[in-house]
């Protein structure tokens, strides 16, 4: 497959669930009108209240609310969906996993990502995130196989791993997604700078779908959704609003670069990754 059409969708999620699904039926619609093949939705789409509601909200993997409406949306159109985050139900009582469900064109689980790296931050005396106080950290990396290539997925905090994407990379990555919802003290300086740094030493594409602005009189995201190419440069980004943006992933211009700079083929692995000479 030479080509293949992408969509990344911005929110500004808040309590309220079935608003937010409404929200995001009516973006991921308008991404299906413009084409997409795929459509990535953001970190907590569903949800974005306190934290400790997440564990409220968790939903059984194959029959919950949310996900039952991403498989619906998946099989209705036609279309592959990497479904941003949602908060399931885990082993641990006390705590849930943040999680990544892919669905392939027929509204199938065709693969799944729990976030490994949670983020717990504290910029100032007031402000405290503290996301392994209610989730259970992932214990695995993970690719999906869809339309003939190799998506890789990252969650938020784990952009900041390069460890991680470039595992990923190893095992055949062509797209690295990477949904989120960073704060705006984070978001403003590092974002598109760890983006663009990703997709540039992996030298793939990533899609990074975000939530944006005011959820709450607590929190706030920095947005800035957006698609990069294997060189680094900006494909498509979204403003300050709910929105989605759509590309042509083109995987000719994925061999040319690797070809141009095979710094990929350069990598000491028998000193960095043994595992994976």
């Amino acid at each position: 497959m030479g080509k293949l059409t992408i969509a990344a969708i911005q929110m500004c999620s808040g309590y309220d669930r079935n608003k937010n699904m409404d929200t995001a039926r009516v973006l991921m619609e308008n991404a299906v009108q413009k084409g997409a093949q795929l459509i990535a939705l953001p970190e907590n789409f569903s949800f974005i209240g306190q934290e400790r509601d997440n564990i409220t909200f968790a939903e059984d993997r194959e029959t919950g609310e949310i996900v039952k409406f991403l498989k619906s949306f998946s099989s209705k159109h036609g279309v592959a969906v990497v479904g941003g985050s949602i908060p399931l139900k885990s082993a641990n009582k006390l705590k849930c996993t943040n999680t990544c469900l892919v669905f392939d064109q027929s509204g199938h689980i065709a693969g799944s990502y729990d976030k490994i790296h949670l983020f717990d931050f504290h910029p100032d005396d007031k402000t405290i995130y503290s996301e392994s106080h209610y989730a259970e950290p992932g214990r695995r990396i993970a690719t999906v196989k869809l339309f003939g290539h190799t998506l890789g997925l990252n969650i938020c905090y784990d952009l900041r791993f390069p460890e991680l994407s470039r595992t990923l990379m190893l095992q055949g990555m062509d797209i690295l997604f990477v949904p989120a919802a960073f704060t705006m003290e984070t978001g403003r300086d590092h974002w598109e700078i760890l983006l663009r740094a990703r997709a540039i030493e992996n030298q793939c594409y990533v899609a990074a779908p975000a939530q944006y602005g005011r959820h709450n009189e607590e929190r706030v995201s920095y947005g800035r959704t957006m698609i990069i190419d294997p060189w680094g440069r900006i494909m498509a980004q979204c403003q300050d609003k709910e929105d989605a943006i759509v590309c042509d992933i083109d995987f000719d211009f994925l061999d040319k670069v690797r070809k141009r700079l095979p710094s990929l083929q350069h990598i000491r692995r028998e000193l960095f990754f043994p595992a994976n000479r």
